[in-house]
């Protein structure tokens, strides 16, 4: 009996390890109605040797060496801003990530912001974030404050990242999940120059199958795709070229007005067509 009791208190004192298996189906002790779900496995999952976000440099590279030829001054291709992106739009990581809604202009505050505000929550051994935009590289000229009209071309005052709709800005992968991530993610994309949002691969999904489920119950054979194409009552030569690539969806003079996926939000439209 005395062995027996004594093997008995060994047991206890040592800590016993409870599986994810065994509490499934069980209840909280205040909460009944609730029960505890095991959580999901995080599956290839490979830290890098860096987890927080690289500085992006003010200057181009080849620019800060000072050598002979001058940094050229460039347009501003608002071009550049217009349309959808086409190539970079699915998460790698397919984990979470911020999209741009509408074009807009990255500056190098920008990305002090997105380093500083993601590196502060990320965890060096569970979770890690990469940029998917370029460093600044469109030159951005400037008079200044009080100079007079004409005088040529201004001075470069910084360089910037132009953005298209749809472009993913940052990926953050690791072992975390998309209720922790939300919050501090939706108050990254709330402080970009654009229209930006938080997303996870089944909103993703869930907004293109949207866009193609009002395709495919579209039961008005005239389109204003159908009017441009057929050039009916000579409506090309009244129309912008971005009309006859993107057919109304991302022609917006003003790109601030340039939402990717507001037809399918039904998102109500404030401005001039």
């Amino acid at each position: 009996m005395e062995a027996t009791s004594s093997s008995g208190l060994h047991s206890l004192l040592v800590p016993q390890t409870v599986s994810a298996s065994q509490t499934a189906g069980k209840k909280y002790k205040y909460f009944p109605d609730r029960e505890l779900k095991v959580t999901a496995k995080f599956e290839n999952v490979v830290m890098p040797e860096k987890h927080r976000l690289p500085i992006m440099p003010k200057t181009p590279n080849i620019w800060q060496t000072g050598g002979v030829i001058r940094p050229p001054r460039q347009s501003k291709e608002l071009w550049r801003m217009k349309g959808e992106e086409r190539v970079h739009t699915d998460l790698q990581l397919n984990q979470f990530g911020i999209v741009a809604i509408n074009g807009g202009m990255l500056r190098h505050p920008h990305f002090e912001m997105m380093r500083m505000n993601i590196g502060r929550q990320l965890d060096k051994d569970q979770s890690f974030a990469i940029y998917r935009v370029d460093a600044p590289y469109k030159p951005i000229t400037n008079h200044g404050v009080g100079k007079r009209m004409g005088g040529g071309k201004g001075s470069i005052k910084e360089y910037g990242t132009p953005v298209k709709a749809g472009r993913v800005i940052v990926e953050i992968g690791g072992k975390v999940m998309w209720e922790e991530v939300q919050p501090w993610l939706s108050s990254v994309a709330s402080k970009l120059p654009f229209n930006a949002l938080a997303v996870n691969p089944k909103m993703l999904e869930n907004l293109r199958s949207g866009e193609r489920r009002l395709l495919e119950t579209n039961q008005n054979p005239i389109s204003f795709e159908w009017l441009i194409r057929n050039n009916i009552n000579d409506c090309q030569r009244q129309l912008s070229p971005y009309d006859k690539v993107w057919f109304g969806k991302f022609a917006y003079l003003d790109r601030h007005l340039n939402k990717k996926w507001q037809w399918v939000t039904k998102s109500r439209y404030v401005g001039k067509w």
